[in-house]
């Protein structure tokens, strides 16, 4: 992290930032795909709070910009049919979570803990796999959020402006699918 809506990966290889202007949602996700996401990249400690907390930022691709690095973006996929869950190859660092393609125009820009630049967090969600016991908040306001932003870009064309996704609508690095053995290696411990 340099600075409020920038960004870096753990050895500095990468740099991206999220336009002060985008509009979005700020969450924490606390679902065991984020949790396995993180332990499998080995940033756990880094990047989940306490609670097992993923703090996410809800935008347009369009607004999330490589200004270093950008050919060490790497993809993986918890299962054949998961999130695009972006990482930096070098080190591991987070960067967010996709669709497969860029029909439906959302990325979850992952944070760190507590970053600023984001507002207050206004939902918190998938709690049942939470650490600690967690009140869901605001899931109605995410979705239709999301929902919103992605019809807008559609309308636009602007759907198509993503560093994430080709022109012809691949990914911009080539997916690697978790085998079950890696998934389940990765997964939270079981709350309670």
């Amino acid at each position: 992290m340099t600075g409020e809506r920038t960004f870096q990966c753990r050895c500095g290889a990468m740099r991206w930032q999220i336009a002060p202007e985008a509009r979005g949602t700020h969450l924490e996700c606390y679902c065991a795909d984020c949790q396995t996401f993180a332990r499998h990249l080995g940033v756990a400690d880094d990047w989940l709070d306490a609670a097992g907390g993923t703090e996410i930022f809800q935008t347009l691709p369009r607004h999330l910009t490589f200004t270093a690095g950008r050919e060490k973006l790497a993809v993986l996929q918890l299962s054949p049919k998961g999130l695009m869950r972006w990482h930096a190859a070098c080190c591991g660092a987070p960067i967010g979570n996709t669709l497969t393609g860029s029909g439906f125009s959302f990325v979850g820009a992952i944070l760190r803990p507590g970053q600023t630049g984001f507002g207050p967090v206004t939902v918190r969600c998938n709690t049942a796999s939470a650490h600690v016991p967690i009140r869901a908040t605001g899931l109605p306001r995410a979705v239709a959020g999301a929902l919103a932003r992605a019809a807008a870009a559609r309308l636009t064309g602007r759907h198509r402006q993503t560093p994430f996704f080709g022109a012809d609508d691949a990914p911009v690095a080539q997916p690697r699918i978790l085998t079950l053995q890696e998934r389940n290696a990765a997964r939270p411990p079981k709350p309670g």
